[in-house]
Protein backbone atom coordinates (compact mmCIF):
# COMPACT_ATOMS: atom_id res chain seq x y z
CA UNK A 1 0.00 0.00 0.00
CA UNK A 2 3.02 2.24 1.14
CA UNK A 3 4.49 1.79 -2.22
CA UNK A 4 1.62 2.60 -4.32
CA UNK A 5 1.14 5.28 -2.41
CA UNK A 6 -2.86 4.02 -1.38
CA UNK A 7 -4.22 5.27 1.85
CA UNK A 8 -7.08 2.09 2.05
CA UNK A 9 -7.96 -0.92 0.27
CA UNK A 10 -10.46 -2.91 -0.22
CA UNK A 11 -10.20 -7.08 -0.78
CA UNK A 12 -12.98 -9.08 -2.64
CA UNK A 13 -10.72 -11.61 -3.56
CA UNK A 14 -12.03 -14.54 -1.34
CA UNK A 15 -8.93 -16.52 -0.88
CA UNK A 16 -7.02 -13.27 -0.79
CA UNK A 17 -9.39 -12.21 2.02
CA UNK A 18 -9.28 -15.64 3.78
CA UNK A 19 -5.10 -15.42 4.03
CA UNK A 20 -4.79 -11.97 5.41
CA UNK A 21 -8.14 -12.46 7.94
CA UNK A 22 -8.45 -15.86 8.44
CA UNK A 23 -12.06 -15.46 7.64
CA UNK A 24 -13.23 -18.85 5.96
CA UNK A 25 -16.61 -17.78 4.46
CA UNK A 26 -16.44 -18.25 1.00
CA UNK A 27 -18.40 -16.94 -2.29
CA UNK A 28 -21.52 -18.50 -3.68
CA UNK A 29 -20.87 -17.10 -7.24
CA UNK A 30 -18.79 -13.76 -8.81
CA UNK A 31 -21.58 -11.69 -7.87
CA UNK A 32 -22.51 -13.03 -4.50
CA UNK A 33 -20.28 -11.91 -1.72
CA UNK A 34 -19.82 -13.06 1.70
CA UNK A 35 -17.43 -10.00 2.94
CA UNK A 36 -14.71 -7.67 1.74
CA UNK A 37 -11.67 -6.12 4.19
CA UNK A 38 -11.00 -2.52 4.06
CA UNK A 39 -7.41 -1.85 5.38
CA UNK A 40 -6.08 0.84 5.96
CA UNK A 41 -2.38 2.12 7.52
CA UNK A 42 -4.17 1.25 11.45
CA UNK A 43 -7.57 -0.10 10.56
CA UNK A 44 -8.36 -3.88 9.75
CA UNK A 45 -12.32 -3.70 8.85
CA UNK A 46 -14.46 -6.83 7.89
CA UNK A 47 -17.39 -5.65 5.64
CA UNK A 48 -20.48 -8.37 5.91
CA UNK A 49 -23.78 -8.96 5.56
CA UNK A 50 -25.92 -10.42 8.71
CA UNK A 51 -25.76 -13.75 7.60
CA UNK A 52 -21.86 -14.03 8.02
CA UNK A 53 -21.42 -11.45 11.21
CA UNK A 54 -20.65 -14.47 13.58
CA UNK A 55 -18.02 -16.33 11.49
CA UNK A 56 -16.64 -12.92 10.69
CA UNK A 57 -16.46 -12.06 14.64
CA UNK A 58 -15.39 -15.96 15.34
CA UNK A 59 -12.69 -16.08 12.35
CA UNK A 60 -11.10 -12.20 11.62
CA UNK A 61 -9.04 -12.08 14.78
CA UNK A 62 -7.65 -8.23 14.83
CA UNK A 63 -10.51 -7.15 12.25
CA UNK A 64 -13.25 -4.63 13.61
CA UNK A 65 -16.83 -6.25 11.61
CA UNK A 66 -18.94 -3.91 10.42
CA UNK A 67 -22.30 -5.10 9.03
CA UNK A 68 -23.82 -3.60 6.24
CA UNK A 69 -27.41 -3.54 5.86
CA UNK A 70 -27.87 -1.45 2.52
CA UNK A 71 -25.56 -2.92 0.90
CA UNK A 72 -21.22 -2.55 0.72
CA UNK A 73 -21.78 0.85 -1.25
CA UNK A 74 -23.86 2.49 1.30
CA UNK A 75 -21.25 1.49 4.38
CA UNK A 76 -17.99 2.25 2.05
CA UNK A 77 -19.48 5.64 1.79
CA UNK A 78 -19.99 6.31 5.18
CA UNK A 79 -16.59 4.81 6.54
CA UNK A 80 -14.67 6.85 3.59
CA UNK A 81 -16.05 9.97 5.34
CA UNK A 82 -15.18 8.15 8.62
CA UNK A 83 -11.13 7.49 7.98
CA UNK A 84 -10.75 10.22 5.52
CA UNK A 85 -10.14 7.82 2.65
CA UNK A 86 -9.74 10.14 -0.67
CA UNK A 87 -8.11 6.90 -2.53
CA UNK A 88 -9.36 3.59 -2.80
CA UNK A 89 -7.50 0.36 -3.90
CA UNK A 90 -9.84 -2.56 -5.57
CA UNK A 91 -8.84 -5.66 -7.17
CA UNK A 92 -9.67 -5.19 -10.40
CA UNK A 93 -9.23 -8.74 -11.66
CA UNK A 94 -12.32 -9.60 -9.32
CA UNK A 95 -14.73 -7.17 -8.85
CA UNK A 96 -17.41 -7.07 -11.80
CA UNK A 97 -17.86 -3.95 -14.06
CA UNK A 98 -21.05 -3.76 -12.42
CA UNK A 99 -20.07 -3.34 -9.26
CA UNK A 100 -17.05 -0.93 -10.15
CA UNK A 101 -19.80 1.57 -11.68
CA UNK A 102 -21.83 1.26 -8.31
CA UNK A 103 -18.32 1.92 -6.10
CA UNK A 104 -18.00 5.46 -8.39
CA UNK A 105 -22.17 6.56 -8.05
CA UNK A 106 -21.52 6.16 -4.31
CA UNK A 107 -17.70 7.35 -3.77
CA UNK A 108 -18.31 10.32 -4.94
CA UNK A 109 -14.74 12.22 -4.48
CA UNK A 110 -12.83 8.80 -3.74
CA UNK A 111 -10.87 8.24 -6.60
CA UNK A 112 -10.74 4.24 -7.46
CA UNK A 113 -7.84 2.90 -8.32
CA UNK A 114 -7.46 -0.83 -10.11
CA UNK A 115 -4.88 -3.28 -8.69
CA UNK A 116 -3.38 -6.28 -9.72
CA UNK A 117 -2.23 -9.06 -7.91
CA UNK A 118 -1.50 -6.43 -4.46
CA UNK A 119 -2.81 -9.48 -2.26
CA UNK A 120 -2.29 -12.66 -4.41
CA UNK A 121 1.78 -12.21 -4.45
CA UNK A 122 1.49 -12.05 -0.87
CA UNK A 123 0.61 -16.12 -0.61
CA UNK A 124 3.57 -16.54 -3.48
CA UNK A 125 5.73 -18.16 -1.12
CA UNK A 126 4.45 -20.55 0.53
CA UNK A 127 4.96 -20.45 4.42
CA UNK A 128 5.82 -23.83 6.52
CA UNK A 129 2.36 -24.77 7.68
CA UNK A 130 0.88 -24.02 4.04
CA UNK A 131 2.98 -26.56 2.56
CA UNK A 132 1.98 -29.03 5.18
CA UNK A 133 -1.75 -28.39 4.38
CA UNK A 134 -1.18 -28.57 1.03
CA UNK A 135 0.40 -32.18 1.37
CA UNK A 136 -1.97 -33.27 3.78
CA UNK A 137 -4.67 -32.16 0.90
CA UNK A 138 -2.94 -34.21 -1.71
CA UNK A 139 -2.16 -37.10 0.78
CA UNK A 140 -6.04 -37.71 1.17
CA UNK A 141 -6.45 -36.96 -2.44
CA UNK A 142 -4.41 -39.51 -3.14
CA UNK A 143 -5.39 -42.15 -0.90
CA UNK A 144 -9.10 -41.53 -2.51
CA UNK A 145 -7.48 -41.88 -6.15
CA UNK A 146 -5.58 -45.17 -5.80
CA UNK A 147 -9.01 -46.55 -4.53
CA UNK A 148 -10.88 -45.42 -7.22
CA UNK A 149 -8.04 -46.59 -9.87
CA UNK A 150 -8.35 -49.93 -7.58
CA UNK A 151 -11.85 -50.09 -8.52
CA UNK A 152 -11.68 -49.36 -11.86
CA UNK A 153 -8.87 -52.04 -12.54
CA UNK A 154 -10.79 -54.86 -10.90
CA UNK A 155 -11.52 -57.22 -13.76
CA UNK A 156 -14.60 -58.71 -11.56
CA UNK A 157 -16.36 -55.07 -11.01
CA UNK A 158 -18.96 -53.89 -13.22
CA UNK A 159 -18.34 -51.08 -15.28
CA UNK A 160 -18.43 -47.55 -13.94
CA UNK A 161 -19.47 -44.58 -16.26
CA UNK A 162 -17.44 -41.33 -16.31
CA UNK A 163 -20.39 -39.55 -13.99
CA UNK A 164 -20.36 -42.48 -11.42
CA UNK A 165 -16.30 -42.19 -11.45
CA UNK A 166 -16.34 -38.88 -10.56
CA UNK A 167 -19.26 -39.05 -7.88
CA UNK A 168 -17.38 -41.45 -5.99
CA UNK A 169 -14.83 -39.55 -5.89
CA UNK A 170 -16.86 -36.70 -4.56
CA UNK A 171 -18.54 -39.09 -2.07
CA UNK A 172 -15.26 -40.40 -0.50
CA UNK A 173 -14.03 -37.06 -0.24
CA UNK A 174 -16.75 -36.23 2.18
CA UNK A 175 -16.33 -39.20 3.88
CA UNK A 176 -13.27 -38.28 4.56
CA UNK A 177 -14.22 -35.14 6.12
CA UNK A 178 -12.77 -33.27 2.81
CA UNK A 179 -14.49 -31.50 0.21
CA UNK A 180 -13.33 -31.23 -3.57
CA UNK A 181 -10.84 -28.34 -5.17
CA UNK A 182 -12.61 -28.50 -8.08
CA UNK A 183 -15.17 -31.04 -10.12
CA UNK A 184 -13.63 -34.29 -10.98
CA UNK A 185 -12.74 -34.91 -14.35
CA UNK A 186 -12.85 -38.31 -15.92
CA UNK A 187 -12.10 -38.81 -19.32
CA UNK A 188 -12.11 -41.92 -21.11
CA UNK A 189 -11.49 -42.93 -24.95
CA UNK A 190 -12.22 -39.42 -26.98
CA UNK A 191 -13.17 -37.81 -23.65
CA UNK A 192 -9.66 -37.59 -22.62
CA UNK A 193 -8.80 -35.46 -26.08
CA UNK A 194 -10.37 -32.54 -24.12
CA UNK A 195 -8.21 -31.85 -21.34
CA UNK A 196 -11.34 -30.05 -19.10
CA UNK A 197 -13.68 -32.91 -20.26
CA UNK A 198 -16.84 -32.66 -18.51
CA UNK A 199 -17.80 -36.58 -17.21
CA UNK A 200 -20.21 -38.50 -19.41
CA UNK A 201 -22.44 -41.11 -19.01
CA UNK A 202 -20.14 -43.32 -21.38
CA UNK A 203 -18.75 -46.48 -19.54
CA UNK A 204 -14.87 -46.49 -19.02
CA UNK A 205 -14.40 -49.82 -20.46
CA UNK A 206 -10.44 -51.44 -21.64
CA UNK A 207 -8.70 -50.63 -24.24
CA UNK A 208 -8.57 -46.66 -24.17
CA UNK A 209 -6.94 -44.09 -21.71
CA UNK A 210 -8.45 -42.77 -18.89
CA UNK A 211 -8.02 -39.52 -17.73
CA UNK A 212 -8.78 -38.74 -14.21
CA UNK A 213 -8.00 -35.07 -12.96
CA UNK A 214 -8.97 -34.46 -9.15
CA UNK A 215 -8.48 -32.13 -6.10
CA UNK A 216 -8.64 -32.22 -2.36
CA UNK A 217 -9.88 -29.20 -0.13
CA UNK A 218 -8.78 -29.90 3.27
CA UNK A 219 -9.20 -27.12 5.90
CA UNK A 220 -9.05 -24.24 3.22
CA UNK A 221 -6.12 -26.28 1.03
CA UNK A 222 -5.88 -27.97 -2.31
CA UNK A 223 -4.52 -30.46 -4.46
CA UNK A 224 -4.59 -30.76 -7.62
CA UNK A 225 -3.51 -34.03 -9.30
CA UNK A 226 -3.70 -36.69 -12.83
CA UNK A 227 -2.89 -39.70 -13.71
CA UNK A 228 -3.77 -41.60 -17.01
CA UNK A 229 -4.64 -45.37 -16.42
CA UNK A 230 -5.27 -47.96 -19.29
CA UNK A 231 -7.15 -51.14 -18.80
CA UNK A 232 -6.20 -54.28 -20.61
CA UNK A 233 -3.44 -55.34 -22.86
CA UNK A 234 -1.48 -51.81 -23.46
CA UNK A 235 -1.93 -50.81 -26.79
CA UNK A 236 1.64 -49.88 -28.92
CA UNK A 237 0.17 -46.24 -29.67
CA UNK A 238 -0.88 -45.96 -26.10
CA UNK A 239 2.76 -46.93 -24.91
CA UNK A 240 4.21 -44.47 -27.45
CA UNK A 241 2.12 -41.31 -26.11
CA UNK A 242 2.40 -41.99 -22.31
CA UNK A 243 5.99 -42.72 -22.98
CA UNK A 244 6.37 -39.17 -23.98
CA UNK A 245 4.68 -37.28 -21.51
CA UNK A 246 6.47 -38.85 -19.04
CA UNK A 247 9.86 -38.54 -20.34
CA UNK A 248 8.75 -34.57 -20.49
CA UNK A 249 7.62 -34.97 -17.01
CA UNK A 250 10.53 -36.43 -15.85
CA UNK A 251 12.40 -33.80 -17.84
CA UNK A 252 11.03 -30.78 -15.71
CA UNK A 253 10.81 -32.47 -12.28
CA UNK A 254 14.19 -33.08 -12.80
CA UNK A 255 15.15 -29.84 -14.69
CA UNK A 256 13.38 -27.07 -13.02
CA UNK A 257 15.50 -24.70 -9.96
CA UNK A 258 14.74 -21.49 -7.99
CA UNK A 259 16.33 -18.43 -10.52
CA UNK A 260 14.62 -20.69 -13.25
CA UNK A 261 12.00 -18.12 -15.38
CA UNK A 262 8.48 -19.91 -15.52
CA UNK A 263 9.03 -19.95 -19.06
CA UNK A 264 12.45 -21.50 -19.33
CA UNK A 265 10.54 -24.23 -16.86
CA UNK A 266 7.93 -24.69 -19.24
CA UNK A 267 10.27 -25.43 -22.15
CA UNK A 268 11.97 -28.15 -20.04
CA UNK A 269 8.91 -30.67 -21.13
CA UNK A 270 7.53 -29.01 -24.34
CA UNK A 271 10.99 -29.81 -25.60
CA UNK A 272 10.37 -33.02 -25.34
CA UNK A 273 7.18 -32.84 -26.56
CA UNK A 274 8.04 -30.93 -29.57
CA UNK A 275 10.91 -33.19 -30.43
CA UNK A 276 8.57 -36.57 -30.30
CA UNK A 277 6.49 -34.94 -32.95
CA UNK A 278 3.38 -34.07 -30.98
CA UNK A 279 3.72 -30.03 -30.33
CA UNK A 280 1.06 -29.37 -31.67
CA UNK A 281 -0.79 -31.46 -28.94
CA UNK A 282 0.13 -30.10 -26.08
CA UNK A 283 -1.62 -26.75 -25.62
CA UNK A 284 -1.70 -25.86 -22.08
CA UNK A 285 0.80 -24.86 -19.67
CA UNK A 286 3.28 -26.95 -17.96
CA UNK A 287 1.71 -26.15 -14.42
CA UNK A 288 -0.02 -23.44 -12.02
CA UNK A 289 0.16 -22.34 -8.75
CA UNK A 290 -1.84 -24.48 -5.79
CA UNK A 291 -3.11 -23.39 -2.28
CA UNK A 292 -5.81 -21.63 -1.12
CA UNK A 293 -7.06 -21.42 -4.72
CA UNK A 294 -6.58 -24.73 -6.84
CA UNK A 295 -5.18 -22.09 -9.65
CA UNK A 296 -3.13 -19.81 -8.80
CA UNK A 297 0.50 -18.03 -9.49
CA UNK A 298 2.68 -18.64 -10.13
CA UNK A 299 1.60 -20.16 -13.99
CA UNK A 300 4.37 -21.90 -15.54
CA UNK A 301 3.42 -21.69 -19.12
CA UNK A 302 5.44 -20.33 -22.41
CA UNK A 303 3.84 -16.24 -21.67
CA UNK A 304 4.16 -14.36 -19.16
CA UNK A 305 7.85 -14.92 -17.75
CA UNK A 306 8.11 -14.98 -13.72
CA UNK A 307 11.03 -16.28 -11.77
CA UNK A 308 10.57 -19.16 -9.77
CA UNK A 309 11.73 -19.06 -5.79
CA UNK A 310 12.11 -21.34 -3.31
CA UNK A 311 8.60 -21.77 -1.07
CA UNK A 312 6.45 -21.68 -4.44
CA UNK A 313 4.32 -25.02 -4.84
CA UNK A 314 2.86 -25.58 -8.48
CA UNK A 315 2.01 -28.64 -10.66
CA UNK A 316 3.65 -30.05 -13.22
CA UNK A 317 1.69 -31.61 -15.81
CA UNK A 318 2.71 -31.64 -19.10
CA UNK A 319 -0.13 -33.69 -21.61
CA UNK A 320 -0.97 -34.90 -25.55
CA UNK A 321 -4.20 -34.55 -26.39
CA UNK A 322 -5.35 -36.76 -29.97
CA UNK A 323 -8.75 -35.76 -31.38
CA UNK A 324 -11.08 -39.17 -32.18
CA UNK A 325 -8.30 -41.29 -29.96
CA UNK A 326 -7.85 -39.43 -26.60
CA UNK A 327 -5.39 -37.68 -24.45
CA UNK A 328 -2.48 -38.80 -21.62
CA UNK A 329 -1.81 -36.33 -18.89
CA UNK A 330 0.28 -36.52 -15.66
CA UNK A 331 0.51 -34.08 -12.82
CA UNK A 332 2.28 -34.00 -9.73
CA UNK A 333 2.62 -31.40 -7.32
CA UNK A 334 5.87 -29.83 -6.59
CA UNK A 335 7.12 -26.95 -4.15
CA UNK A 336 10.79 -25.31 -5.21
CA UNK A 337 13.38 -25.60 -3.12
CA UNK A 338 16.95 -23.98 -2.66
CA UNK A 339 18.53 -26.55 -5.13
CA UNK A 340 15.44 -27.85 -7.07
CA UNK A 341 11.52 -29.23 -7.22
CA UNK A 342 10.90 -31.27 -3.97
CA UNK A 343 7.97 -33.36 -5.56
CA UNK A 344 4.81 -33.48 -3.29
CA UNK A 345 2.88 -36.71 -2.62
CA UNK A 346 3.70 -40.59 -2.82
CA UNK A 347 1.29 -42.03 -5.29
CA UNK A 348 3.26 -43.60 -7.67
CA UNK A 349 0.62 -45.16 -10.17
CA UNK A 350 2.95 -44.52 -13.31
CA UNK A 351 3.88 -46.86 -16.31
CA UNK A 352 7.11 -47.54 -17.17
CA UNK A 353 7.25 -48.05 -20.75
Amino acid sequence: MAGADLPAVLISQPENRRYLSGYKAEDGSLTESSGHLLLTPDRALLLTDFRYQEEAAQEADGFQVRVYKQGLDKLLAELAAELNINRLGFEAEFLTFAAVKRLEKALEGVELTPLTDLATNLRLIKEPAEVEAVEASLALMEEVLERLISRLEDPGAKPLSEEAAAWRIVTWLKEKGAGIAFEPIVASGPNGAKPHAVPTDKKIVPGEPVVIDVGALLDGYRSDITRTIWLGPFSTKFKEVYAVVRRAQLAAMEGIRPGMSTVEADALAREVIREAGYGEFFGHSLGHGVGLATHEPPTVGPLKPSELKPGMVHTIEPGIYLPGWGGVRLEVMAQITGSGARILGGLGRFYEF
